[in-house]
């Protein structure tokens, strides 16, 4: 069997076929998304874990199987995401300082279980805090500076469709005007929600649903060129923009506007000790939440993504 260029495979259809699947997997670098806050130094969220297992297995079947003019084939690893927009970041107890989220991604990787990743082969990107800035940054600090022109991007179900839209445009873009085409090929790996209530996962999947929308039918059409996407991050994204990261630090910001209590809780935000609700709670691993909730955030997040940046600022 040969990986489907363009077009996304499925975790179960990758495990049932490893075999055949890693044989074939021909690629220069495995980019591994973030998103959420991980509850340790070497603990990202459950569904997060599942894309690092799901890797983990995949390099070591096509190190079994696979050669190059060099010996065996490993195509490079990168941990994706510094934090999640508008929610805290984890902070390390020992220094004060905040753990990136491919930083935890990469630990887990690293010391793997049943699979861990050599360190020669890891990497972590630590600038971007939404799927947007996670392909720009990838591509103006990774793969267009190492010549990786062959590129799996790995995510989870609810997750995918959005980050195929956002990575097939960015990586299509030329730099400028007058620059050739990239020329990427670019594979898609579906991981399975794991650690995901079904009413978090469908809250999510409603979500990343118009932001999806919002690439395909605006952003993708308006910025044609790397340099533009870098204009766009600059002026429009809360994270980038000077004058909202400003009125953020004066304490000016509406986080609680864009993004409502069931999606904070399912990328990992702590529920406060005075919440009124008590409807959603974290038992076992997974995010479970009341249907209540569910129209409440959905409700919320409807009125506050009328604007075509909000919905580009969010994981």
């Amino acid at each position: 069997m040969t990986w489907p260029t363009g077009t996304i495979l499925e975790e179960d259809e990758l495990i049932s076929n490893l075999d055949d699947y890693a044989s074939s997997l021909q690629v220069d670098a495995i980019l591994v998304l973030g998103g959420g806050v991980p509850s340790s130094p070497k603990d990202p969220p459950t569904y997060v874990k599942n894309r690092c297992d799901v890797v983990a297995k995949l390099i070591h079947a096509v190190q079994e199987r696979t050669t190059t003019n060099n010996g065996v084939h490993h195509p490079s690893v990168v941990c994706l995401s510094a934090g999640t927009a508008h929610l805290p970041q984890y902070i390390t107890p020992h220094n004060g300082l905040p753990l990136w989220e491919s930083t935890a991604s990469a630990a887990y990787l690293l010391q793997h279980p049943t699979y861990p990743i050599p360190e020669k082969h890891m990497f972590v990107e630590t600038t971007s805090y939404d799927t947007i800035s996670n392909a720009f940054f990838t591509r103006s600090t990774f793969t267009d500076i190492n010549g990786w022109k062959k590129i799996l991007v790995v995510t989870n179900e609810f997750h995918i469709h959005r980050t195929k839209a956002i990575f097939d445009w960015i990586f299509s873009v030329p730099n400028t005007e007058n620059s050739p085409s990239p020329n990427y090929e670019l594979f898609y790996l579906s991981c399975n929600n794991a650690g995901l209530s079904n009413e978090a996962v469908e809250a999510r999947r409603s979500h990343e649903k118009r932001g999806e929308t919002n690439v395909l039918e605006n952003l993708a059409k308006q910025y044609t060129t790397l340099k533009s996407v870098l204009g766009f991050l600059t002026t429009n994204h809360d994270f980038y923009a000077a004058n909202k990261l400003v009125r953020q630090s004066m304490g000016d910001g509406n986080d609680e506007k864009r993004s409502g209590n069931l999606l904070k809780l399912s990328y990992g935000q702590k529920q406060s000790a005075d919440s009124s609700s008590g409807s959603s709670l974290i038992q076992d691993g997974k995010i479970v939440v009341s249907v209540d909730d569910v129209m409440n955030t959905t409700k919320r997040t409807d009125c506050n993504n009328a604007r075509q940046h909000l919905l580009a600022c969010d994981d």
